[in-house]
């Protein structure tokens, strides 16, 4: 599969959408549970799924990141996100672990 690059661009926007069936807080809630990340860059969309809906690109920050092409849709590859805050200085945000399938209940 071929894979595509991004270099030094800045977002648009961004917007989470939860992926995992929702969990009240007496439950364990949400907070780790898998979400759809979705930016825009230069009009085209890009996602990738993540843990948490904590925001890992500001709208301030300069972002350069690999991406593959499936079903019409850019799916970036998480480990490639590198950012860069306006102050120049790399910087990770997020929740960057992982995990093994979708929570059922």
């Amino acid at each position: 599969m071929e894979k595509f690059f991004v270099e030094r661009k800045k977002i648009s926007s961004y917007k989470m959408f939860l992926k995992e069936n929702y969990r009240p807080p007496s439950r364990g809630g949400n907070t780790n549970a898998l979400h759809s990340h979705v930016i825009e860059v230069d009009g085209e969309e890009y996602s990738f799924l993540a843990l948490g809906s904590q925001q890992w690109i500001y709208k301030n920050d300069i972002v350069s990141f690999e991406y593959k092409v499936e079903n019409n849709y850019k799916n970036i590859v998480n480990a490639s996100i590198v950012t860069t805050d306006r102050k120049g200085q790399e910087i990770s945000r997020g929740n960057r672990g992982f995990k093994q399938q979708l929570r059922s209940k």
